[in-house]
């Protein structure tokens, strides 16, 4: 498991976007401080390869790349071209400043069986090693893109697909901003020294991006920070973004974390060796589901948070399986949720999942006065000092406790909590009677 880079405490998650944006090249979101690509060279002083880029566009007709490496920087694509590799391998090769390539305002581009490679040099801030802007059906397939300190993928009010592409050894695999209809599936995704996909809008709204059967492993938090690096797929104000059949493994943080998101779904995904939550919906997020997915290592599995805070509720956790949870390494971890396999504040319904085990507690309904309207309901649960613990400090909010299984329980099985102080070790006989807004029934412990 990759080693937390530094405690989390308020402040620290309050500063989420601090570092992220200055990564992204975004220095204030909404304002975004965006990369505006290089207009087309004229023909005269353009090189070679840009002279015939552009005429094979204009003659609607593909270009197709000689075998090898080809050394080149600021290629600009135009509108209509096709960029094909040759069938024995066709290499682009950063050879100056970036971007290597990049297209801004056209209806269709796409490329086909083409390695585009770093070199390892570093980025200009808000460059991609690839940077496209406002393309309206971008199509990248069976690509490779690689080998850079920066971002390689860079997209920005683009729609299309990103399919069956490789995307490694790089500060960040993919981030799209303000995305209009975009596909991203079956790319593997790996060595990147902070993120792996990013999708993020500059003002909160519908995104509609839809992340499918890619593998993404390998992915650090270089840049350190309390959550916006070390992720597999972080959804940022993004709505309507689905991630679904992924494969994630061995991410420093999250698998998966939506901040501010809204109808956020996270559905049939495996997340193996995650290094803080695995499956995060966090500050003003609204509806997130978070269904059927398969979790197996990480300092917590699911969290659905931050409603007295940001006001983030209304999520649907349910089917999902969660093992090898481990002890938290930090005094603070109880109140980040780390040892429980899942937290819920606001809204939300937690439902049929299967825990097979925790350091602490199975299911963890609130903390403190930050609660209101949980049902956790038909949940089997394994070994854990607390098998499900309802926060009944003052101001806390309503929640039910129906038809769940519970086994092998050291404190209790039902729990009523002070913060982390159990207040209570028999919630079932005194909810209603000492907490009328708690309602415990049907639960079956052993």
């Amino acid at each position: 498991m990759a080693p937390l880079t530094e405690s989390r405490d308020k402040p620290g998650r309050r500063q989420f976007l601090a570092g992220a944006l200055a990564a992204a090249g975004l220095a204030a979101l909404p304002r975004a401080a965006r990369a505006e690509l290089a207009p087309e060279p004229p023909l005269a002083a353009a090189s070679p390869l840009q002279r015939a880029v552009l005429a094979a566009a204009q003659a609607r007709r593909p270009f197709r790349l000689p075998p090898g490496v080809t050394r080149t920087a600021g290629l600009v694509l135009p509108d209509g071209t096709r960029l094909v590799g040759a069938p024995g391998g066709s290499t682009l090769r950063l050879a100056g400043p970036g971007p290597l390539v990049s297209a801004a305002h056209g209806g269709r581009v796409s490329l086909e069986g083409v390695t585009l490679d770093g070199g390892g040099a570093p980025l200009p801030e808000g460059v991609g090693l690839a940077n496209f802007h406002a393309i309206a059906e971008l199509s990248l397939e069976g690509c490779t893109l690689q080998n850079t300190d920066g971002i390689v993928l860079r997209l920005e009010r683009c729609g299309g697909r990103v399919r069956h592409c490789a995307l490694t050894g790089a500060r960040a695999g993919l981030f799209s901003l303000d995305a209009v209809g975009l596909v991203i599936d079956a790319n593997t995704i790996r060595r990147c020294a902070d993120n792996g996909l990013q999708v993020w809008r500059s003002e909160q709204g519908f995104d509609g991006t839809r992340i499918t059967g890619c593998r993404i492993s390998g992915i650090l938090a270089v840049s350190g920070g309390t959550g916006q690096f070390g992720n597999g797929v972080s959804v940022y104000r993004a709505g309507g973004v689905v991630a679904s059949g992924n494969t994630i493994s061995d991410t420093a943080f999250s698998a998966l974390r939506n901040n501010s998101g809204h109808t956020v779904s996270f559905v049939e995904n495996d997340c193996v060796n995650c290094g803080e939550t695995a499956i995060f919906a966090e500050f003003a997020f609204r509806d997130t589901v978070i269904r059927n997915n398969r979790i197996d290592g990480a300092l917590s599995g699911i969290q659905m948070v931050n409603f007295a805070d940001a006001g983030g509720r209304g999520a649907i956790c349910a089917g999902n399986r969660i093992a090898g949870l481990q002890p938290p390494k930090h005094s603070d971890g109880k109140q980040w949720g780390y040892g429980a396999a899942i937290k819920a504040e606001a809204d939300a319904l937690v439902a049929g999942n299967t825990i097979a085990g925790a350091p602490w507690m199975g299911v963890m309904v609130g903390w403190g006065p930050s609660l209101d309207n949980v049902r956790v309901e038909g949940n089997m649960i394994g070994p854990a000092r607390i098998g499900i613990g309802v926060s009944v400090a003052p101001g806390a909010g309503r929640a039910s406790i129906i038809g769940n299984t519970i086994s092998g329980a050291g404190e209790a099985a039902l729990a009523a909590m002070l913060w982390d102080r159990i207040e209570s070790a028999d919630l079932a006989a005194d909810a209603g009677r000492k907490w009328p807004l708690v309602a415990v029934a049907g639960n079956r412990v052993g």
